[in-house]
């Protein structure tokens, strides 16, 4: 692709080789500066890493803003070796492994005293849109292998039965037209990190990410992720001194199938669904655990579904305050790094793509630059200029944690 628009845009003949090399000679050179600031950062004191900022920090107040972490894992095929290994005979070898990706998004905050979003949004008792984004979710849950993620209490590491509509389930007009967009607040500024490095690096390029960008001068700051328990370890590591937040469509996906596995008829699981919903989008979550166990009471087998989610709304519980999050200003949704990882995935992921580490990183590397919006790439730039002897330096190889 970067061969034929260099031929069709700028008149000139450079191979697809070349224009490979290059990438990962930029990428590479892009991961020597991630490095640096890592290690700039873990050269400071736990104090100066919690409440202090880069000398680089923009130079703008936090009043009205929001700094947010959101962390996820994405899927990629990685070649073991350069020509591939013999397929076992007695099973079919799994070319897929995880990269992880994070966001570090500003946002417009508007702190109240009562919550300024009480009602439920539409579409999520739309069931043309939400049954639709559940499936998607537990499609996602189920995607990586055991050995890659690692559970948190409820989060499925085997891919779900699809949740079908019922077309006896209530429609509101809604769903014919768009929904109005729901937030805690406006987003401004954002910062992907992607690396096939493992949860530890992640984390460490988050954080001092975060630093150099004076996240910690923000009165109100957010860590946000799903139920993988990988996910609170970097928030217990890292950002301790953020506030801890699910995902509420996350949590709507197990308090959706619990009511449905809770009632014989669809049509009654969904109004049973719609009762907790509500309970849930007011921070109410103690309520809804305690109506699951009732209704476990009441089985001779436990669904797996309802068991699924009493678990999960049980060990998330004290991180789905979504009442409070929005008074504070806060988002409830981890849309930024899904969306994040969706733009990603167009540029690695393909049943007929298939990476070895050294390429991938450097890669990932610069699709993130490209979807950043801090201009870490044309200062890249500006400094790799300045810098340049006219001599070829000897570049490391960048190491890769085997997940």
């Amino acid at each position: 692709m970067a061969s034929r628009n260099l031929r069709d845009l700028a008149e000139l003949t450079i191979s697809a080789k070349q224009c490979q090399r290059i990438a990962i000679r930029i990428g590479t050179e892009r991961l020597d500066e991630q490095q640096q600031a890592i290690d700039r950062y873990t050269a400071a004191g736990i104090p100066e890493q919690q409440h202090g900022q880069s000398d680089h920090a923009p130079a703008n107040g936090w009043n009205g803003r929001a700094a947010v972490i959101q962390g996820d894992g994405g899927r990629v095929q990685i070649r073991d070796t350069f020509w591939g290994q013999e397929k076992p005979s007695d099973k079919k070898h799994r070319w897929w492994r995880e990269t992880q990706a994070g966001v570090l998004q500003t946002y417009q905050s508007n702190p109240s005293d009562v919550d300024p979003h009480p009602e439920v949004p539409e579409c999520l008792t739309d069931p043309l849109w939400i049954i639709p984004k559940i499936n998607e979710i537990h499609r996602g849950s189920g995607s990586a292998s055991d050995s890659d993620r690692e559970a948190s209490p409820g989060n499925p590491t085997s891919p779900r039965q699809s949740i079908s509509t019922d077309s006896n389930l209530p429609c509101s007009q809604a769903s014919r037209k768009d929904h109005k967009r729901w937030s805690g607040g406006d987003p401004l500024v954002q910062t992907i990190v992607a690396t096939r490095q493992g949860y530890d690096h992640l984390g460490l390029a988050l954080a001092a990410e975060a630093y150099r960008r004076g996240f910690n001068k923000s009165k109100v700051k957010a860590f946000m992720g799903d139920g993988l328990k990988v996910n609170w370890s970097l928030w217990a590591t890292h950002f301790s001194h953020y506030t801890p937040i699910v995902d509420i469509m996350h949590a709507l996906a197990y308090v959706y199938g619990g009511a449905i596995a809770s009632c014989g008829r669809i049509e009654d699981g969904w109004q049973l669904y719609v009762q907790w919903l509500q309970w849930t989008w007011s921070g109410e979550v103690a309520r809804v655990i305690t109506a699951m166990k009732e209704r476990a009471v009441d089985q001779e087998e436990v669904p797996e579904d309802l068991r699924r989610g009493i678990t999960y709304l049980t060990g998330n519980a004290s991180r789905m305050k979504y009442a409070e999050y929005r008074r504070a200003g806060l988002p409830v949704t981890t849309s930024p790094v899904e969306s994040a990882q969706k733009q990603i995935n167009e540029r690695i992921k393909g049943t007929e793509k298939f990476w070895r580490d050294g390429s991938l990183e450097p890669l990932l590397q610069l699709k993130a630059d490209d979807l950043s919006e801090t201009h870490d790439r044309d200062a890249f730039w500006h400094r790799r200029g300045q810098r340049n002897d006219g001599f070829r330096h000897r570049r490391r190889n960048t190491k890769i944690k085997e997940t």
